[in-house]
Order: structure tokens, then C-alpha cells, then sequence
């Protein structure tokens, strides 16, 4: 990532457009007329941003209105053609402002909330000289990663089965791991004892079972970034069979 990516400005952009692509994936009947004033907001937020770092313009009273910071933007930028300028302002006077003020009904096809993304992602790029819209996709990505383990999580958390209930160590191994995510052998003995389990394992015990032992090791692994073991896709459908009271 580049300096210019850093910059917290930016990051404020970003999650804008986040924020609009997260609601046009969804069911909601409005999604785009929604979509359309995000998209709106991240672009002034953009010239806005624009004007006060990157060309040092020091804002007055006349920057106060959206008219006269686009005004501003576009006298500089002039490497971007009209039709693009046009475009936008025809998004903001014909649609977004209907749409904010007006007509809570009406909304715009898929086709067109593109075609304005694509003319704000633009303009973006050019002010900031960076690619907005793989900054946008990685952090998509992100978000959509987190949204999906937390579900997973939960659907774990509130099904565990009973260590008792258990007959094989590498089993509980299992529900230990799905459960705390643990960072050593102490949090998952730690977790055993709370539970009434008997079973503790040593260290070697610990480090065997997770990621040395060829019938085990495939059930877990190591997350570098959280530093903890959690399940694998196998150990996750492992997992699964012991909640329906599958045991082998």
C-alpha cells in the first residue's frame, strides 16, 4: 500500500464506497437509491479532501457549498474530461437529490449506479493518483471474510457438544479449539477445567496433536495474524458430525 493509500482521508473514502457496495449486494428494495447518496457523499468527501491536502487550497465561505468545491476540484484537475464532470453533476441534480429530498420510492438501475461509480472512482484516481477501486475490493473482502467467520463462530458457540459426551481426546482437542481458539496448551487445559473435563494435555501433547500427528494436524491451523489455532475446513466438518452425534 502506498503512502498516499495511508492516509486517513482516504480511509474515510474507502469505507464510503464499502459502505454502497455492501448495499448493493443486497435484497433491500431501495438498495441502489441508498447506493446512489453514499456514492454521492464519498465523492464531495473526496474533493473536499482533495482541496485541503493535496492541492493546499485553504478553504473560505464560498467552499461551504458543494457547487463551488466541485467548481474548485474540476478547475484543477483538468486532465479529466468534461463529459465526466457532466456526468456526475447529472447523477447529483437529476437523481441524488430527488432521491434525498423528494421521491423516497424511486430508484435507478444497476446499469446506471455503475456507470456513476465508475465516473466518482475515476475522479478519485486521478485527484489521489491511486486505484480506488482495488482499495475498495481488498476491504470488501475483508469485511465479507469477518462477517462470515463471526457467523460461523456463533453457529459454533451455540452448539458445541458436551467433552463428556466425547470419547476420543483428538474430539475434545476439537470442540476445545473451535471454542477458545486457543494460543497454548494452558488456554485449552485452562478451558478442560472449566468445563469438568479431566483430560489436560503437555505441551509436546499440544503441539503433536495440532501440527505434527499426520491422523490430527490436518483439523487445525495457525493464524499468524491472531497468534491463536483455530479449525480447518476439515476440522470444521469434523466438528459438524460430532454436533449431529457422529463419533467414529
Amino acid at each position: 500500500m502506498t503512502a498516499a493509500e495511508q492516509r486517513p482521508w482516504i480511509a474515510g473514502i474507502v469505507d464510503t464506497l464499502v459502505g454502497a457496495k455492501i448495499l448493493m449486494r443486497t435484497s433491500i428494495p431501495h438498495r441502489n437509491r441508498l447506493a446512489v447518496i453514499l456514492i454521492d457523499s464519498a465523492f464531495e468527501t473526496a474533493c473536499r479532501a482533495y482541496l485541503q491536502h493535496v492541492a493546499k487550497v485553504k478553504p473560505d465561505e464560498a467552499h461551504r457549498h458543494r457547487e463551488n468545491i466541485v467548481k474548485a476540484v474540476r478547475g484543477l484537475l483538468k486532465e479529466i474530461d468534461g463529459d465526466v464532470w457532466e456526468n456526475i453533476n447529472f447523477y447529483y441534480t437529476d437523481i441524488r437529490n430527488d432521491f434525498y429530498h423528494q421521491t423516497a420510492s424511486k430508484t435507478i438501475t444497476d446499469v446506471a449506479l455503475l456507470d456513476y461509480l465508475d465516473a466518482v472512482e475515476f475522479v478519485v484516481d486521478t485527484a489521489f493518483g491511486i486505484g480506488i477501486s482495488q482499495l475498495v475490493s481488498d476491504t470488501l473482502e475483508i469485511v465479507e471474510r469477518s462477517l462470515s467467520s463471526e457467523t460461523t463462530e456463533t453457529r459454533i458457540a451455540v452448539v458445541l457438544p458436551k467433552l463428556r459426551m466425547l470419547s476420543k481426546d483428538t474430539d475434545k482437542v476439537v470442540v476445545g479449539v473451535a471454542a477458545i481458539k486457543p494460543r497454548s496448551a494452558d488456554d485449552l487445559n485452562d478451558y478442560f477445567k472449566r468445563e469438568g473435563e479431566k483430560l489436560r494435555l503437555k505441551p509436546d501433547s499440544f503441539t503433536n496433536t495440532l501440527a505434527r500427528n499426520s491422523g490430527s494436524k490436518k483439523l487445525f491451523y495457525f493464524s499468524r495474524e491472531e497468534k491463536t489455532w483455530k479449525l480447518s475446513a476439515l476440522g470444521e466438518f469434523r466438528l459438524s458430525e460430532l454436533q449431529e452425534g457422529r463419533q467414529k
